[in-house]
């Protein structure tokens, strides 16, 4: 006899829930989503599904602004063994229970990556009787999980995990973009220069790693040195430090107008 797959449901359908659709979520769970008309369908079929509340997991992947307005309504898909999975940035945990009646709530902060299952996830809940091997094993779906005791570090795992990828992607692509406007007559590919990211990545593995990495090239007076020179001048380091310390303040901004909101 076939066991019987747990249930999640998707509260929110768009580019997040779309994201965390892994090969092996899809393969191990039943997963229902709601549309924005409040129904309910199944995502391997799309028939529409009568209400339940027997969900093993629901997720809630709607904006902040939208759990404000309908967040209670929620409950109507809840019973007392679900476990609630919050992706929300800037809501408590306390906020969360309280406006859903329930203490089996965990937040977590994943990132795009996590259809590919190359998502670093922080996981934070009061309840640490949910966070079990069954619970453990489904977020293992989207890639690595970080556990932590603080949950404040969920709002510094949105500017860096969570922003983090973006900011990322913008650096690589403007070093691809100049690369290839150096001189066009080089028909430089972007092929060549992710690989080139991709070797020097490979073969440090940590800060230290990078800084003796950086020493082993930068000769003085020489083209590596010339460029490492005018990256300084910029404040590279400082630039980088005000892009995650204005996510993560942004991040604690949202907790606090929540916080305030009547």
């Amino acid at each position: 006899m076939a066991t019987r797959k747990p249930y999640i449901l998707f509260i929110g359908y768009g580019h997040l829930a779309k994201s965390l659709l892994s090969k092996s979520l899809l393969k191990n769970y039943s997963i229902h989503f709601i549309n924005s008309k409040q129904q309910i369908f199944s995502l391997k079929n799309k028939n529409k599904i009568k209400i339940k509340t027997n969900y093993n997991y629901v997720f809630l992947l709607v904006r902040p602004d939208i759990f404000k307005k309908i967040g209670d309504q929620f409950i109507s898909y809840l019973d007392k063994k679900t476990i609630i999975i919050s992706c929300i940035a800037g809501i408590s945990i306390n906020s969360l229970s309280k406006t859903l009646k329930s203490r089996n709530i965990v937040r977590i902060m994943p990132n795009i990556m996590a259809k590919n299952s190359l998502s670093q996830t922080l996981i934070f809940s009061k309840n640490k009787k949910i966070l079990n091997r069954n619970f453990d094993n489904l977020i293992k779906s989207f890639g690595t999980s970080i556990y932590s005791h603080n949950e404040d570090h969920i709002n510094i795992a949105t500017a860096i995990y969570g922003s983090g990828p973006a900011f990322i992607a913008f650096i690589i692509n403007s070093f691809l973009i100049a690369a290839k406007n150096i001189s066009k007559n080089a028909k430089i590919k972007d092929a060549d220069l992710i690989d080139l990211i991709k070797n020097v990545i490979t073969i440090n593995n940590n800060s230290k790693d990078l800084e003796k990495f950086l020493n082993s090239i930068a000769s003085k007076k020489g083209t590596t040195q010339s460029g490492i020179k005018f990256l300084k001048s910029q404040n590279l380091k400082k630039i980088m430090y005000t892009t995650l310390d204005r996510a993560y303040k942004r991040a604690k901004e949202i907790s606090v107008e929540r916080k305030n909101f009547k």
